[in-house]
Formats: structure tokens, sequence, C-alpha cells
């Protein structure tokens, strides 16, 4: 397989304090959410993936800022034109959504959108947007929404099962996300 053309990032930051501890390091398959995303990002032809959020990778210019902070510092680092995001908590989103995602991107932000609503840590966004999460750093409100109001954002419809786009934030979820029949790639 070549490959693609295209970063990607794991989201893997956050307090987790829903979870009660750090959800990139909770058991999933055989090794942690975040080997597994990984892998799964590796499986596409991705050949450069970053992690956001952990002492071993890329650290926040602007920390404690929220997601968005991942975002930039991810953007910033990266050595293509384009980075495929991936919340660490939402490992059963099937790898063919994430290359509807990126065959779909021509410019700005690509976003899945299932139900009426935007995923806005699934996606593909362009390194050129740094700039712009940078200004929106430097001020008191710092939510993702906010760079989405400030660029070109296409959105490509999700029309599968939705239990694959299901994020792990509680202990619930979490064993909820156990019992779930996951999907394999390899």
């Amino acid at each position: 397989m070549r490959p693609l053309e295209i970063s990607a990032a794991v989201l893997a930051g956050g307090y987790s304090t829903r979870m009660g501890r750090d959800k990139a390091t909770l058991s999933f398959g055989d090794g942690t959410l975040l080997s597994h995303q990984i892998r799964k990002l590796k499986s596409l032809g991705v050949d450069e993936v970053l992690i956001s959020g952990t002492a071993d990778g890329i650290p926040d210019v602007y920390p404690h800022r929220g997601p968005l902070s991942g975002i930039h510092a991810c953007l910033k680092q990266a050595k293509h034109d384009a980075v495929l995001f991936l919340s660490v908590d939402a490992p059963l989103v099937p790898p063919e959504t994430l290359l509807s995602l990126i065959d779909a991107h021509k410019s700005g932000i690509t976003l899945l959108e299932h139900g009426g609503e935007i995923e806005p840590l699934m996606g593909v966004y362009d390194r050129a947007l740094a700039e712009t999460c940078e200004s929106i750093l430097q001020t008191e409100r710092t939510s993702v929404r906010r760079l989405l109001d400030q660029a070109a954002v296409r959105t490509v419809p999700y029309t599968g099962d939705s239990m694959l786009l299901m994020n792990c934030n509680t202990p619930e979820a979490y064993q909820k996300l156990l019992n779930a029949n996951r999907p394999s790639f390899s």
C-alpha cells in the first residue's frame, strides 16, 4: 500500500475527570485505547501519526486550553498539508469512515456528520489553520467550534451504526465499549 499524503493525529489529552483516570491508557483489545487508535491510523496507510496530550507526545503550545490546543500543536508539527484527527476515546470508528473523510477533503476542514450533529474531533484539518487556531487560543474562548466558524467546513454524512461513533467518557461508557462487538482491521 502506498502511503497517503496526509498526517494523522490522536487527540489523547484532557483531564479525564468523568472517567477518573487517563483514557489513553485504558485497556482495549490487545493493548490500550491509544495503541488501538495508532494501529488503526497506520492501517490506513498514513505514514505520520502524531500524538497530542501524552507525556511522550507533542506538547500543547497553549496548555490547558482544551482540544483546540492539541489540534494546534499537531498542525504545527505535521509534515503534510492536512491532518486527520481522531480522539483517543472513540475506538470503534471504522477505518472506512476515516478513509471517506480523507477522500472528501479538499481544503479547510472536513468533518463527520451524524444525526444532524458534526463530530469536530473526527475530521481532516488543513495544516494552514494553525495560525487561526493560535489567534483563538490567545483569547478566553477556545472551543473548536470557534475555529469551525472561521474556516470552510465540509461534512461527510455517516449513516452507519451510531454505536461505532461512541466515545467513552465515563466508566459506564467504557464498560459498554468493552461489551460491544468491535470491528477488526489489519
